[in-house]
């Protein structure tokens, strides 16, 4: 019995470490050949959030997806007043493929809520604990122009800290505060990354 077990073990610690391939993204753009980005939207923030998500976007498809031509179309309102649409219909979808030449586009938006306060009463009341946090999420679709299906879509969502209060027995406050931007910024390459998991080679075990 103790025989059997060991061999098992042994089985298992091979397996475990055995060889790892390269697995293909899940997603092949290969076969779309132009692809369109329209600039990422950013509701209930201020900056140049929505430059840096869409370039980092840009960034992380075109290293993996070697050989697919993606063609950066600017935000989604000149975009539609360029084809003379209102909203991102199927019909406006049709008419950007005609528009700019490609068979489908990319189109990702990032909602951050508002600040809300979080309030820590610490075991028999001997601190009061105050922080701020919000959500943000991120998500993007691929639509195909021809028939204004969606192909792809995915999204990350995270809570984050953006700055906190604490008050001591002795009533003197302490503050530890982030800059909210500089919070987002940096959120964005994590996030980026992750939604864009879809599009990148993979190594697994054999």
């Amino acid at each position: 019995m103790l025989r059997k077990s060991l061999l098992i073990y042994i089985l298992f610690m091979f397996i475990a470490c055995g060889p790892k391939v390269l697995v293909p993204p899940e997603i092949d753009l290969l076969p779309y050949e132009k692809v369109g980005l329209i600039s990422f939207s950013v509701e209930n923030a201020e900056g140049q959030l929505d430059e840096m998500a869409t370039q980092r976007f840009l960034q992380e498809i075109t290293r993996f997806q070697r050989g697919v031509q993606v063609i950066e179309l600017g935000p989604l309102e000149k975009v539609l007043e360029k084809i003379n649409e209102t909203s991102l219909d199927q019909e406006a979808k049709s008419a950007i493929g005609e528009y700019f030449g490609v068979a489908s586009f990319f189109h990702g938006e990032i909602k951050i809520s508002e600040v809300k306060p979080d309030v820590d009463i610490g075991a028999l009341i001997k601190s009061l604990r105050v922080g701020a946090s919000f959500n943000i999420s991120m998500t993007a679709r691929l639509f195909s122009t021809e028939t204004g299906a969606t192909l792809w879509t995915d999204s990350v969502l995270r809570k984050e800290s953006l700055a906190n209060m604490s008050i001591s027995q002795d009533q003197i406050p302490y503050f530890d505060v982030k800059d909210q931007d500089e919070t987002q910024k940096r959120l964005i390459e994590y996030m980026v990354h992750e939604l864009t998991r879809d599009f990148r080679p993979t190594k697994r075990r054999l």
